[in-house]
């Protein structure tokens, strides 16, 4: 999932280097990547030259049931990079080979 800068924050307080690591791997010098000092985990990634944050769909946060919190806000328009995909998504959405538009359709 991805957010203009502007349309982003994080719902933990500051500072959020306290839970968060914050990192850059050489080879994509624009993307600064966040990890979870818990558990490791990537939570986020940052690219300086889109100025967009992406989030890992499976970090935001959910109620008591498991469902995700304001749905209608995050809910998706199509899937991205879908021939890196772990799974086939069955749900009538867009897939493409990158970018919605701006890529190669798949479906």
């Amino acid at each position: 999932m991805h957010y203009k800068a502007s349309d982003f924050s994080w719902s933990h307080a500051e500072p959020h280097e306290a839970q968060l690591d914050f990192y850059i791997i050489p080879s994509k010098p624009h993307k600064t990547r966040c990890r979870c000092k818990t558990c490791g985990a990537t939570v986020a990634s940052y690219n300086s030259d889109t100025k967009c944050w992406s989030v890992w769909g499976a970090q935001l946060r959910r109620d008591a049931e498991g469902v995700i919190e304001d749905w209608d806000s995050v809910r998706p328009t199509a899937h991205m990079f879908y021939g890196t995909r772990m799974l086939d998504i069955h749900d009538g959405l867009g897939k493409w080979e990158g970018y919605e538009n701006r890529s190669t359709r798949l479906g």
